[in-house]
């Protein structure tokens, strides 16, 4: 399978990997680990001997490693290394292999061995020594680079599974109005307490994972699907969502874009259960080494099992800028444009909305990022006992944290907050909403 090509081979044709922004930026952590730069140094692993072997000159590394007194763990590792730096990478791993045979904490073969396997798309094996070298290896920067490249893996393997564990504390779990009381034509009614704001504590649990088949050396077809359950205390909150999408990725020299087909069913203990099938289209394009803009549309209908007067179809649309500050720091921006019609006049809408969006990675591997919304619904049909349509403004603010560092045998936290406020000349739909999602999560 051509997915995956190092940087330091030679390519003749542009391949998923090669084209990654994610994948781009591991390698480039990798510059001493890709033979071609200077190499991991042990005792007898110098920059100077990493440069000969690069630059073919292996004889003379060869007279630099003797005279360095090697041992014999460190010949073979040296043999191994210069397999690597010919492109002959099954051979390379064979022989990485034997130098953990004879020294098993040599760990300079382990983290050469763990790249060559993954150069060589041998992704599993590539994961279980990244793994294991998260375990033993307590130098920070390198423990970034084997996540980078575990990341790496995920993105690229024909076969994975994840699973997550969130806690979903919210003052709003409902939507709730925080009027007591609605004004129509029939005059002042008071508000059921049902309808108004309710805070609550979720929990939610979700299992997801997909297959990819590569059609090409640019493209691949992928089956994604995934499985969730939310739970409150108060019953009628609790639903679960299961997805099933079939896609098509295709990689152009300055992008990608893919086509997707999926079904979604939602239950819900309020019978606003519903079934969605649509199609949604994405095109990513990088107008220069720090500028990227994307665009995607989506078109469905939902099906609902019980609430008929729901039935109809849903499309949204997006374009968005993105701009690569510096290394560490990115910007967004971008236009949201939705559209729902279902049966009901006054539940058919347009929507329209700007987002802006910041993503900082600090020293240390704390990584944050911080979003905000501001958009308006304008509806169709004149909401019941009223002598107008439905309007909304709504406002949003995200935060978002997590830190590369902290991982537990594969788990890793994360945490994201918002706060929504949404005003309306419907009272029953004027509210303000502060949650957050806790998250637990591994890749398996």
């Amino acid at each position: 399978m051509e997915l995956l090509l190092a940087a330091s081979l030679p390519i003749k044709h542009p391949t998923l990997l090669d084209h990654s922004r994610t994948i781009l930026s591991a390698f480039i952590w990798a510059g001493s680990f890709i033979v071609g730069s200077a190499v991991f140094a042990q005792s007898t692993d110098s920059t100077s001997t990493s440069r000969l072997i690069s630059t073919g000159q292996i004889e003379a590394a060869r007279s630099a490693l003797e005279a360095e007194n090697p041992s014999e763990a460190d010949r073979v590792f040296f043999e191994a290394r210069v397999l690597k730096a010919q492109r002959r990478l099954p051979e390379a791993i064979k022989v990485f292999r034997q130098v953990l045979q004879i020294d098993p904490n040599y760990i300079n073969a382990r983290r050469e061995l763990a790249h060559t396997l993954l150069l060589n798309r041998d992704y599993s094996p590539a994961q279980y020594h990244f793994d294991a070298l998260l375990l033993v290896d307590q130098n920070d920067q390198m423990r970034d680079g084997y996540r980078r490249f575990l990341n790496v893996i995920d993105q690229n393997k024909p076969i994975g599974f994840s699973g997550y564990f969130s806690l979903l504390p919210s003052t709003n779990v409902n939507r709730g109005t925080t009027n007591t009381v609605f004004d129509t034509t029939l005059g002042q009614f008071v508000i059921d307490p049902n309808s108004q704001a309710e805070s609550g504590v979720g929990a939610q649990l979700g299992v997801s994972g997909y297959f990819r088949h590569l059609t090409s050396p640019t493209s691949r077809i992928a089956l994604n699907w995934s499985l969730s359950g939310t739970k409150y205390e108060e019953k009628r909150y609790n639903s679960a969502v299961g997805n099933t999408a079939l896609s098509y990725e295709q990689i152009t020299g300055s992008g990608r874009w893919f086509l997707s087909s999926y079904y979604r069913k939602t239950w819900r203990e309020d019978n606003a259960g519903n079934d969605a099938r649509g199609l949604r289209f994405g095109l990513t394009h990088r107008l220069n080494d720090q500028n990227q803009i994307s665009f995607s549309l989506s078109h469905e209908y939902r099906d609902y099992a019980i609430q008929d007067y729901q039935d109809g179809t849903f499309s949204s649309a997006s374009a968005s800028i993105s701009h690569q500050i510096n290394p560490s720091l990115s910007i967004s921006g971008g236009l949201g444009f939705e559209r729902g019609s279902p049966e009901a006049d006054h539940l058919q809408y347009n929507s329209s909305k700007l987002f802006l969006g910041l993503a900082k990675s600090w020293e240390g591997g704390l990584q944050t990022s911080f979003g905000f919304e501001y958009g308006q619904r304008d509806y169709v049909g004149v909401y019941p006992l009223t002598t107008s349509a439905r309007y909304d403004d709504f406002y949003k603010i995200s935060i978002g944290v997590q830190h590369s560092r902290i991982d537990v045998r594969g788990f890793t936290p994360q945490l994201s907050c918002s706060h929504t406020i949404n005003q309306s000349n419907v009272a029953f739909f004027d509210y303000d909403a502060t949650e957050c999602q806790a998250t637990i999560s591994k890749n398996f």
